[in-house]
């Protein structure tokens, strides 16, 4: 079992009760995956999940400023907002490529949006037929989803979440989905 904590953050940055409640669902998932990830053996299921959860998440921000015209997005323009809402988002690619354009991500590093391909990259592998296609990582799905990697993925997912609660939250009074606890790894002493 890992040495999990965690950490409840507000799901006050989604438009969406529906696509609330379905990340909190896939947030308690993550947290039961690892606790019961003995000897890395779901790390890439924990990875995936993560993938999965960041781009909900992060579609919500940009839903929020295609649909919700009247309270706009805290930290994005009124004119980034609005060319926002004229794009056609699918893919969790385009979601990425979208917030690195209007810098919407730029606070929580340089390397951040080059993470979230990354992650994007690991998540896509849940076809077992598709390579991965990150230098340096083997086709071999056991060394690919090594500690590091699911340490890595639990530590992005806490910066992201973390990040749009506080700085892309909804107004004040707006009713949200219940806060979601975030599973952390707790450093060894």
């Amino acid at each position: 079992m890992q040495n999990l904590d965690l950490v409840e953050i507000p799901c006050n940055f989604v438009g969406s009760f529906k696509v609330g409640d379905n990340i909190s669902y896939n947030v308690d998932i993550l947290t039961e995956l690892c606790k019961a990830n003995e000897e890395d053996r779901f790390n890439k299921v924990i990875v995936c999940q993560v993938g999965s959860i960041l781009e909900a998440c992060l579609s919500e921000v940009i839903s929020r400023a295609q649909n919700f015209n009247r309270e706009g997005v805290i930290s994005i323009t009124e004119e980034d907002r609005s060319e926002i809402s004229l794009k056609k988002i699918d893919k969790f690619n385009t979601v990425i490529d979208i917030m690195k354009k209007y810098h919407i991500l730029d606070k929580l590093g340089s390397d951040i949006y080059d993470e979230l391909h990354r992650i994007r990259k690991y998540r896509n592998k849940i076809h077992i037929q598709d390579d991965i296609n990150i230098g340096g990582v083997p086709r071999d799905e056991i060394e690919a989803f090594t500690a590091e990697i699911f340490k890595w993925s639990l530590n992005l997912n806490f910066r992201v979440v973390k990040f749009l609660s506080e700085e892309l939250l909804r107004p004040k009074h707006q009713s949200y989905v219940q806060p979601l606890k975030i599973p952390v790894l707790i450093k060894s002493a």
